[in-house]
């Protein structure tokens, strides 16, 4: 540990590379455990992928004896990864967008939101969309504002003045 001389207002240079010292042990200390992880998770990769490999390969020689070739369980294979990684992808973009929204001001939630829906199929046709939209129009406090649809009203039902137009 760093040695603290008490009783005056700075320390001498030796004193404060005693701090420097323990800031460095504990940064190498990170370091060695970080790597010996490290070290650890890629042997338990490479496992998996050894043992999935060998799996894979068993069951493309049992297809090819069945006439079915390795092209065709590729090329019907790897787009299902493909559109598995975009689903996750996307999820996890419209999570972040629902965690933007819901980090707003309650007027600036519901007026967001209320886009959101005019927006349609981007947002709220989407899984995560429809059930932030369904959840929303769900709450009690969704509802219309009375202040807001009294004055939309009035605006509405308002006529216009019908008479000359002011000469100028």
């Amino acid at each position: 540990m760093a040695r603290v001389l008490e009783g005056r207002n700075r320390a001498t240079a030796d004193e404060a590379a005693s701090f420097v010292d323990e800031f460095d042990r504990l940064e190498q200390e990170r370091e060695r455990k970080l790597d010996e992880i490290d070290a650890e998770f890629k042997a338990k990769k490479r496992a998996i992928n050894s043992k999935i490999n060998a799996d894979q390969k068993s069951i493309l020689t049992d297809a090819k004896k069945v006439g079915v070739k390795k092209g065709v369980i590729r090329a019907l294979a790897d787009p299902q990864k493909r559109r598995r990684k975009a689903q996750e992808l996307l999820e996890r973009a419209n999570e972040r967008a629902d965690d933007a929204i819901d980090a707003l001001e309650d007027e600036d939630q519901d007026f967001a939101k209320d886009i959101r829906k005019a927006l349609g199929d981007d947002f709220a046709s989407l899984p995560l969309g429809a059930a932030a939209v369904e959840r929303e129009e769900a709450r009690p406090e969704a509802a219309v504002d009375p202040v807001a649809a009294a004055a939309e009203k009035a605006w509405k039902d308002a006529e216009p003045k019908k008479g000359r137009a002011a000469k100028h």
